[in-house]
This record gives C-alpha cells, sequence and structure tokens, in this order.
C-alpha cells in the first residue's frame, strides 16, 4: 500500500493535470497547509483519500469532455454514404473509452444507423433491432455503405469481445442473422442489383 508522501505526491499530480499551473500551485499549497495542521495519521490519511477522490472524479469529467467538431471535418464526406456533412464518429464508445482519436466522419444518418446497430448487436435492443430492419428492408441506404457501417461494427465487436467486454456469441453469424436479419438483407441487394 502507497505511504502517505506518495499519496500527496499522487494527489499534487492530479491538480496539476487538471488545473493550469498558477492556480494548481494555489490549490496545493492551501492543501498542504490545511494537511500540516492535522496530527493525527488516521485523520490524515482521510483527508488525503477523501481529496484523492474528489480530483479522480474531476479528472474522468475532465477527459470525457468533448471537443467541438471543426469545419474541416464538418465539412468532409461521410465515409459510408458519402454525403457532403458529416460528424465525428467514436468507434470506441466515449462512455466506455472517454475521448479518443478512434474515429471516423459519417452523416446523421449514418452515425445513427451505426449506433443502431451496435446496440441491436451488443446490448440485444429490441427498439433498435426493429429500426435497424426497417432501414434494411426500405433500401434506401446504398449497399456499399451498409458493408462500410457493417464493417467497422464487426472491428468493434471483435475488439470488445477480446478486451473481455462482451460475449463473444455477439460476433456470431447465427447471432447477427437473427438480430438484425443480415443474410437475408444481403440476398435482397445482391438480387436488386442485377
Amino acid at each position: 500500500m502507497p505511504n502517505e508522501q506518495q499519496r500527496i505526491e499522487e494527489l499534487h499530480a492530479l491538480v496539476r493535470y487538471i488545473y493550469r499551473e498558477r492556480l494548481a500551485e494555489k490549490i496545493i499549497t492551501a492543501f498542504d497547509e490545511s494537511l500540516a495542521e492535522k496530527q493525527d495519521p488516521a485523520e490524515r490519511r482521510e483527508i488525503i483519500e477523501h481529496w484523492l477522490d474528489f480530483y479522480q472524479a474531476h479528472k474522468y469529467r475532465k477527459l470525457m469532455r468533448r471537443r467541438r467538431a471543426t469545419d474541416k471535418e464538418r465539412m468532409t464526406a461521410c465515409s459510408a454514404c458519402g454525403y457532403p456533412i458529416s460528424q465525428r464518429h467514436h468507434l470506441w464508445d466515449i462512455a466506455t473509452h472517454g475521448e479518443n482519436a478512434v474515429t471516423v466522419q459519417l452523416c446523421p444518418n449514418c452515425h445513427e444507423l451505426h449506433h443502431l446497430m451496435y446496440n441491436a448487436l451488443a446490448r440485444d435492443s429490441l427498439y433498435s433491432q426493429k429500426l435497424v430492419r426497417h432501414v434494411l428492408d426500405s433500401g434506401r441506404i446504398s449497399p456499399e455503405a451498409m458493408m462500410r457501417i457493417y464493417g467497422w461494427l464487426r472491428a468493434i465487436l471483435a475488439y470488445e469481445i477480446e478486451s473481455g467486454w462482451l460475449e463473444s456469441f455477439k460476433l456470431s453469424d447465427l447471432w447477427i442473422e437473427d438480430k438484425l436479419g443480415w443474410n437475408e438483407y444481403l440476398q435482397r441487394s445482391q438480387t436488386s442489383t442485377t
């Protein structure tokens, strides 16, 4: 178990990570002065642990903040369907991974469809399954765009299964067919293009 000095250094590092230099040093000085007044080791440990928890929560909130998309990102074509305006879609879910650079540009429709397909397969959402099947049956999205979205989705599911976050059966052909009717869609899209 880390000693008191190590925990204090960890707290100082958290404060320096969260705040700008001048403010961080003021907070650290005030904390150190306040802690110096306490003599009871149990009380000191409790105070240190309290503030470590407090600043770890702040660090988490800071990591979870999302940056706004740039104009260049917004005016980039959708990577799935080619629509001229897009949004930055995090392939690695922000709720799980925090802000990350694993992104692809998708128009609002493809973005929503990707989330619906993920929820249908990973979370077994009946609502999402119903909507995805409706989209697949509509024939409004090109098979090429659907295949791109499906490819990204399979890669994400494989990564999450490998990391131990999902059960391995959620990437099986049987599961995907049951939830999305994917093979039926592929057969329909092939017959409509010939």
